[in-house]
């Protein structure tokens, strides 16, 4: 009967931290692809955002707002991010011998590229779409 009662209370402990919020929604929820299966996916939707961190340094080149490297180690996957920035700004991830994935900077919001799976050779890259003089970050 012991046995019993140290279950039932684990079972009412364990349903109490996820009713009131304790649990985070990310300890429960799965990110949606990982790895090559993220390419070209939403950082958002997908949940790879959720602890995702910076490669330091950002992409700064010759004016215009800094454009961030992100990396998320639970889907195997990065994209790029500008926080805020003037709508002349392009930025993008770009596979090495493939697929490029752009964004543009806006004043209102942050705005982020696709997805590219860690195990290619990837970079960020950014431009001035006025004079189209742009730089890119080394190669992960």
């Amino acid at each position: 009967m012991s046995s019993f009662r140290t279950w039932t209370v684990a079972a009412v402990a364990v349903l109490s931290l996820v009713g009131s919020g304790t649990v985070s929604s990310e300890a429960v929820t799965a990110a949606s692809c990982r790895g090559n299966a993220c390419d070209g996916k939403n950082p958002h939707t997908t949940g790879c955002d959720q602890g995702a961190r910076d490669l330091l340094p950002p992409i700064r080149g010759e004016g215009g707002p800094d454009l961030r490297l992100r990396v998320s180690s639970r889907c195997s996957a990065a994209w790029v991010l500008f926080d805020r920035g003037d709508d002349a700004w392009e930025g993008w991830i770009q596979i090495r011998g493939g697929d490029s994935y752009p964004v543009h900077a806006s004043p209102s919001r942050p705005a982020y590229s696709l997805m590219v799976g860690t195990s290619h050779a990837y970079r960020a890259c950014k431009k001035n779409v006025t004079d189209k003089g742009h730089v890119c970050g080394v190669w992960h």
